[in-house]
């Protein structure tokens, strides 16, 4: 399946990783996240890649950003 990823998906998700490491504990570097990992969802989804689509949705349905706090779910990403 890593075969048929495009290019462009596969730097978005390394872009995403990365970002997310910046935003464990800066407010809006988590919300870029959470608004950047939306976008990417729904291609994820237009492209029929459904099953990273879940797995993006379910990083998002536990991303709750909260203002001078650490992220609680931060090894969500990592998996």
């Amino acid at each position: 399946m890593a075969d048929s990823i495009p290019e462009e998906i596969i730097k978005d998700l390394q872009s995403a990783c990365q970002l997310y490491q910046q935003a464990v504990c800066n407010h809006d570097k988590c919300r870029e996240f959470s608004e950047g990992l939306s976008g990417l969802l729904v291609r994820l989804e237009d492209m029929k890649f459904y099953r990273m689509a879940d797995r993006a949705m379910s990083i998002l349905l536990n991303c709750k950003p909260k203002e001078a706090s650490q992220c609680e779910k931060a090894n969500l990403i990592g998996e």
